[in-house]
């Protein structure tokens, strides 16, 4: 938008959205956010403001601290960052819109789009799409069915409980033991919320595991639930650990989760905003020199996939195992 062109963001939810998410800005993060976007304003913070660390436990009793630098890590909600980053963005944004279709004509994009107040089809003209939808994409299903049918899915779930426990609220945990989730399960604290969760892979049953997890806390490490605030869940596939990449096709560009950007243990808010800004740069590159916008994107992106796969060797060396469910 900064370089004149007219940007149109479309959301099928009303903002702010909530996101399953840890809600964790690394280094990566701060540093896009704040060259882009200013300063990460005080109403976006949850308390603790800032974590420490990521605390890993191989066992109910040994952890490995990965401590974060220069005065910890943001601890924000997801729904009000990506709200702030968008009203700073400088697009146009419409809310409750609903993608339902596309055709790529070479020259130009059609979508058809559901507009949810006036229950009404609109078809908008773009010369790019840029697909940032998440590992559940129906822009890449339509773009390639086959690729599509290949993919092994995961469920994420997560509970919110006001309560407390003996964990350490300064850091976001990790447990890799089999038996507590098929990749691994989490717990943290966002103004005093008791937040934890578990995925398995799609068609087995999460709840045995999310069962011994929930047990194992509240006996090791003293949990107690008191109101349950809110339950979500969320899929995931295994692009981001197995580097089958969808970056796109003609003008049709994906970034984040979408295009299979995740880093291990689920960290995807830095692959978003780098692969979002690499689709920008090529798209701007592109219309200036006439070049392919998904041939530059490819390689804008070629170090970011290269991090994504080793994250996730570096995450199964960790972990003893491989992280996504086979």
């Amino acid at each position: 938008a900064n370089e004149g062109l007219e940007v149109l963001v479309l959301e099928k939810k009303k903002l702010p959205r909530y996101k399953i998410c840890s809600g964790i800005i690394f280094k990566k993060s701060q540093d896009i956010t704040e060259k882009y976007f200013g300063k990460i304003p005080s109403s976006v913070y949850v308390k603790p403001e800032f974590l420490k660390g990521v605390r890993l436990w191989s066992d109910i009793e040994h952890f490995t601290d990965w401590p974060f630098s220069n005065g910890g890590a943001p601890n924000v909600w997801r729904s009000e960052y990506d709200y702030w980053l968008i009203k700073n963005a400088g697009a146009e944004v419409r809310d409750c819109w609903s993608l339902r279709g596309f055709k790529d004509s070479g020259n130009y994009i059609t979508l058809e789009c559901h507009e949810v107040s006036s229950n009404e089809t609109v078809n908008i003209t773009s010369k790019y799409l840029i697909s940032a939808e998440g590992s559940l994409s129906l822009i890449r299903a339509k773009l390639d069915p086959e690729f599509e049918k290949n993919l092994k899915w995961f469920i994420a779930y997560q509970n919110y409980y006001e309560g407390d426990s003996d964990l350490d609220p300064y850091f976001y945990h990790g447990f890799l033991e089999l038996q507590y989730g098929e990749v691994y399960a989490w717990f943290s604290v966002k103004d005093g919320l008791q937040i934890f969760g578990t995925a398995v892979k799609k068609g087995f049953q999460l709840y045995p595991y999310l069962s011994k997890y929930t047990e194992m806390l509240e006996e090791r490490f003293g949990l107690k639930l008191k109101k349950l605030v809110k339950k979500s869940a969320c899929m995931g596939n295994d692009m981001c650990s197995t580097g089958r990449f969808f970056l796109g096709k003609g003008n049709v560009l994906l970034v984040g989760e979408a295009a299979g950007f995740l880093n291990a243990f689920g960290e995807g808010i830095s692959c978003a905003l780098s692969t979002g800004l690499f689709a920008a740069e090529a798209i701007r590159k592109g219309i200036k020199s006439g070049d392919d916008a998904l041939a530059l994107y490819t390689e804008l992106t070629k170090q970011e996939r290269k991090q994504t796969r080793a994250s996730w060797k570096l995450g199964a060396k960790i972990a003893g195992r491989d992280l996504m469910p086979t």
